[in-house]
């Protein structure tokens, strides 16, 4: 199993979306599962523009590589997220759906 995590990041301060999106990866290494796919954690530094389409690419590409998402609470919120789960639903990914 490889998980992907997914929820809203763009306009919020990076401290919080570090947390949450750091707190869940750790939640999931203590549950035993290894392979986590982080996007805060994904190398963006070829998008010297910082254009959201371009963060998207690499976040949509890391996501293919996995079987999982975890969706957390926040995702109805975001675009972002909301394509993640449009392509994990496609794609027959299990999903789990992510509490406060």
């Amino acid at each position: 199993m490889k998980i992907y995590i997914s929820g809203k990041i763009s306009g919020l301060p990076f401290e919080q979306v570090a947390h949450k999106f750091n707190s869940a990866e750790e939640r999931l290494k203590r549950q035993g599962i290894s392979k986590v796919v982080n996007p805060i954690k994904l190398d963006h530094s070829a998008n010297t523009e910082q254009d959201w389409a371009k963060y998207m690419k690499t976040d949509l590409i890391a996501l293919l590589d996995c079987d999982t998402i975890l969706m957390l609470p926040c995702w109805p919120d975001s675009t972002g997220a909301k394509m993640e789960l449009q392509t994990a639903l496609n794609l027959n990914f299990n999903i789990i759906w992510a509490s406060e």
